[in-house]
Parts: C-alpha cells; structure tokens; sequence
C-alpha cells in the first residue's frame, strides 16, 4: 500500500528529508503590505526571508494565510489520491491556525470524489485519508511527521500508523528560547494569546530576561526564564540531553533555528547534547525556521521537541 504524508509548512523538517521520503507541503501565504509570499520551506528563500522582512517592527508586520478547504480539495482530488492510497494529513495546532478546520472540511468531498478520479485513471478504487492536529507546531510537528516516516518503512499498516500518531500527539513536547521579544509580544496580542504579557515584555527587554516556551496538547506558554539567549539555548540542551539519557518514544529530536544552520553547533551545550543523542541512537534532524514561524516568535529563535512520556524538561 501506498501511504503518504501531507504537512503544512509551518512544519520543521529539514529539506532533504522531506524530498527524500515525499512528504508533501501545504504552504501557508504571508501578506507583508502588499507583498504576498509563500511559505515552501526552501532553505535559501527562508534565510533570504529572515534577512530583508523580519527587521521590521510593526504590529501589523505580516498576516498568515493558510491553505483554503478548495486548494485542499485540489492538491488531493488532482495528485494525492493518485499517487497514494493512504495520507496522513499532520497540521499545526488547531488554536494557531485554520489549517486543520480546513483539512477536515476538504476531507468530506474528498472522501466522497475520490472513486470516480481513481476509477478514470484505472487505479484500484480504494482510498483512505486521516487527518490529525499535531496539538503542537514547528519542530513539534517535525516530531510526528518523522515518526510516521519512519513506520511507513517499517511496513506499518495504516490503522497501526494512526494509532501511534493519535498516542505520540500527547506526549509530544516543544520547548522555545526566542531571540527578541518583540514578535512574540505583538504577534501573542494581537491573537489574545497569553504567552508573554506586556509586563513580561517590558521587563525582558530591559534586562535580557528570555522566556523558556513550551507547547503541549495546543497550550502554550512560559516555563522557565533566564538572563540572555546563550543561556537559555545552554539550558535547553542541557536538559534535552537528561530527557534523552532518561529515554525518548521514538528516536528522533527535531531542531529548528531562525537563522542560518551552522551556528548552531556553536551555542553553548549543543556539543554535550549531540553527544548523548549520539550515544543513545537518537537522530537529531536541524531545519530552519519556517518563515511563517519566525514571523511568529521572531528571528534567531530556537525550537526544540521530541517525544517522551512522563515528566518533560521542566
């Protein structure tokens, strides 16, 4: 059976492997003034994007647009129940974006077209799509999405699938550490979201202070806080390394970072991080921040997630 997986691209993976096992991107519109720009996760368009967009500092900066239930309709009546039998379809947090609202309503004329597409192009008449909020988002949903990838060629069937995609939604993690303050305090405003308030704003930028974020089954918010990002991106993968000595639910840590790749290994504590992933068999897969992300919570920030039961970083 052909099984498939489809994201949004707010979804952080690194380009070479989404090529490599075909995962298929929905990108999500920016509307900067007038200037429309689409979110592909092409590396060299995200960092040309950092550099010449996210300089500017106004509340109303940029507008996301994501995928409308007839592009979703389109991509998948017109290739995906074509080339697949089965799809996953992962999005963003449902309390972050219409994605997944979009993609459930697409899948029900979907679901009910299908046959007679197939059947014109003599394909075997049978065709199953689930779609699923990942709960999460960036390198949250990277999580997911490389699990799923990674029981396709174990030979999963797709109720297997599903059922460890439905269980690894609640015990996925993403931790934060932002570089500037601003994006996420205009951006968290402006959508009535609690993340960092204007005190909390204030105060940081005053003082250097950085918010440690985390996102959990669509919550999102502060946990910890430190003096300075280089301190902050240390603790992160301090503790990340613990998480991984105590044990991970699937083998893989996703990174992603709003500026350019090879200054990660540099920060403070990745070295010792990469160390225990090493060690304990845990593939560490860096991307770059989507644009739609760093639109978000600003450029140079780093998100980090993975997958483990009981108690997380902090």
């Amino acid at each position: 059976m052909r099984i498939g997986i489809v994201v949004d691209s707010c979804c952080d993976l690194p380009k070479d492997f989404i090529d490599e096992h075909k995962i298929v991107v929905m990108p999500i519109t920016l509307r900067i003034g007038e200037l429309l720009i689409e979110d592909r996760r092409d590396p060299a368009e995200t960092q040309s994007f950092y550099t010449k967009h996210l300089d500017r500092k106004s509340e109303d900066f940029a507008e996301s647009i994501p995928y409308s239930v007839q592009q979703i309709e389109k991509l998948f009546l017109e290739r995906l129940v074509l080339d697949y039998d089965y799809v996953f379809c992962l999005t963003i947090t449902s309390g972050r974006s219409a994605i997944y609202d979009h993609a459930m309503q697409a899948s029900r004329t979907i679901l009910t077209k299908y046959r007679d597409v197939r059947r014109a192009a003599g394909v075997p008449e049978r065709f199953g799509l689930a779609v699923l909020s990942s709960r999460n988002m960036f390198a949250g949903q990277g999580v997911q999405a490389a699990e799923a990838v990674r029981l396709i060629r174990a030979g999963g069937t797709p109720s297997e699938i599903g059922a460890r995609l439905r269980n690894l939604v609640d015990v996925t993690h993403t931790y934060m550490v932002p570089a500037d303050l601003f994006h996420i305090y205009k951006r968290a405003s402006k959508k009535g979201d609690k993340s960092i308030g204007w005190g909390s704003y204030t105060l940081g930028s005053m003082l250097d202070v950085k918010p440690i974020l985390y996102c959990h089954q669509d919550q999102t918010g502060p946990v910890d806080k430190v003096r300075g990002f280089d301190a902050g991106v240390e603790r992160l993968f301090t503790k990340a390394a613990e998480r991984i000595r105590r044990g991970l639910e699937v083998p893989h840590v996703c990174i992603s970072y709003g500026g350019p790749l090879e200054h990660v290994s540099g920060f403070p504590g990745y070295a010792a991080f990469e160390r225990a992933a090493n060690e304990a068999g845990v593939n560490i897969l860096l991307s770059p921040m989507s644009k739609t992300a760093a639109v978000n919570v600003g450029p140079g920030a780093v998100t980090l997630a993975f997958a483990a039961s009981g108690q997380p970083l902090h």
